[in-house]
């Protein structure tokens, strides 16, 4: 959509060289997380030899093409709105955002209003300028509806609007970010991340400092990426998790102290995070309750990019949803251990995989299936080994034993979810795999999985960008009421944030 905008905005035209501007309507999509809101750009409605025109008043906007651009949001799934894009002269630089003028507030802002009456009032509206950078600046748009104008003000008056914050820029294993000007740089000290800044320099350190990262299970391997992150400069943690510490967890939670026992993990790993961090005005926010569930996903929704190292199969299945519904790279990961009761041989494989636009889904990867998803969603009790879940204070009962795991494996998965996400964000190696890495035990080999891209019968991609309008399979987690309802499990709700 980038390189789409780039070229109908400049790409040189024997028949218009005389243009100083150009522009375009879009089809966005709207999601909302619990402090965030986003707008997803999916479509450029196309547009006929002078729908769009230089004039001496400024750019004009032909009424047939809001026509066209209004049967476009008629076809669409529900949500759909539209936004008006122009190009912008200056810089070349994608670091120098262009800024509008007071004649592109005010028209702007007048094709809107009437483009709202002929719009669903769930419709989102906005507007954006583009550099030949390739920068953005986008403003939405909100209009009371016409029946509370009063007196003789003009309705086009009577408007509320913001400004994006970030434009995030995603591609196949990408990801990208442009920062509002007036975001205050992130500090960090230059003694404490100087082998670091030797890597990425200034501005990867700025960029990890702004980025917003979910870590969704904090157990064994979750509290070791906790620490990494907080210690590489990421700016906010969201940790998300339901679980207590158990004794049993202690010989693999990095950090936790044997009063932590009992009480709810992101309790603890909370206070790890806040201890190892390098970044100024370091945030870390704690839900305790299931991403499984609407307002745990919401809390999700607010991030740039999620870790997955949860066993429970349903939660997998919404954050493969959400990733390509709302535009938020899920990094996963896990090991699984086993046992030959005979002669007490180990085998077993770490497997580390990144779903996202571009990329092939954790349900094509061979991550979690449809039905471990539905058992999981249904009859928790009916999961394998890997799944549990600790159902009181003091004394833990579950429903199926405990699997097989060592701190080891959890460090090896979470260094390599750790520079996945590296990758990811900054560039760094590897950044030719796609898909699945695996390491197998036995051999002592770390390999890449045969799988680069979805089945064809996949649907993930037509989702993209979304938002809202997809439905994400949310519903109950069974596993978390069960602990909610059970007597002496302290600090419980339906989904506790701090």
């Amino acid at each position: 959509m980038q390189q789409d905008a780039l070229n109908v905005l400049f790409a040189q035209q024997n028949d218009d060289e005389s243009e100083l501007e150009r522009g375009f309507l879009g089809i966005i999509h709207a999601g909302q997380g619990d402090i965030r809101r986003t707008l997803f750009l999916r479509e450029i409605v196309p547009q006929e030899k002078g729908w769009v025109k230089w004039t001496d008043e400024g750019l004009k906007f032909s009424p047939h093409y809001f026509s066209g651009a209004f049967d476009y949001v008629a076809e669409r799934p529900k949500g759909a709105g539209i936004i008006i894009v122009h190009s912008h002269p200056g810089s070349s630089s994608i670091a120098q955002r262009p800024r509008p003028s007071k004649p592109d507030l005010i028209h702007e802002r007048r094709l809107l209003y009437h483009a709202s009456l002929a719009l669903p009032e769930e419709s989102p509206l906005a507007a954006g300028i583009v550099s030949p950078g390739g920068s953005w600046r986008v403003r939405e748009y909100h209009f009371q509806p016409k029946s509370r104008v009063q007196g003789n003000r003009h309705p086009t008056d009577k408007f509320e609007h913001s400004d994006a914050m970030t434009i995030r820029l995603i591609e196949r294993q990408q990801l990208r970010f442009q920062f509002d000007d007036a975001k205050t740089p992130v500090i960090h000290n230059a003694t404490e991340t100087d082998s670091t800044l030797a890597l990425w320099g200034k501005q990867g350190q700025q960029v990890l400092g702004n980025v917003r990262v979910a870590i969704v299970g904090v157990g064994g391997v979750g509290s070791i990426l906790v620490e990494f992150l907080a210690r590489l400069g990421v700016g906010e943690l969201v940790l998300v998790d339901y679980d207590l510490l158990g004794e049993e967890n202690l010989n693999r939670s990095l950090g936790a102290r044997r009063s932590d026992v009992g009480k709810p993990k992101v309790q603890y790993v909370s206070r790890v995070a806040r201890q190892a961090a390098t970044a100024s005005k370091f945030t870390v926010r704690t839900f305790r309750g299931s991403v499984a569930e609407l307002n745990g996903l919401r809390i999700v929704l607010d991030c740039d990019i999620v870790f997955c190292v949860t066993g429970n199969a349903f939660a997998r299945q919404v954050l493969d949803h959400a990733s390509y519904a709302y535009l938020i790279p899920v990094i996963d990961g896990g090991t699984t251990l086993l046992v030959n009761p005979k002669d007490g041989g180990i085998t077993g494989r770490s497997q580390i995989a990144e779903a996202g636009p571009g990329g092939p889904c954790l349900e094509c990867l061979g991550v979690y299936s449809r039905d471990e998803a539905t058992i999981a969603r249904e009859e928790p009790g009916m999961q394998d080994q890997s799944s549990y879940v600790q159902v009181a204070g003091g004394a833990s009962t579950r429903n199926v034993p405990r699997a097989p795991s060592v701190i080891s494996t959890n460090g090896l998965v979470a260094s390599v979810m750790t520079q996945r996400f590296l990758c990811t964000v900054l560039g760094f190696p590897p950044g030719e795999g796609l898909g699945q890495q695996r390491y197998y035990v036995n051999q002592g080999e770390m390999l890449w999985g045969p799988t680069e891209s979805c089945h064809s019968t996949c649907a993930k991609h037509s989702w993209i960008g979304l938002g809202d309008s997809h439905a994400v399979p949310t519903g109950v987690d069974l596993s978390w009421r069960q602990l909610r309802n059970t007597k002496g499990s302290s600090d419980v709700g339906s989904g506790v944030r701090s």
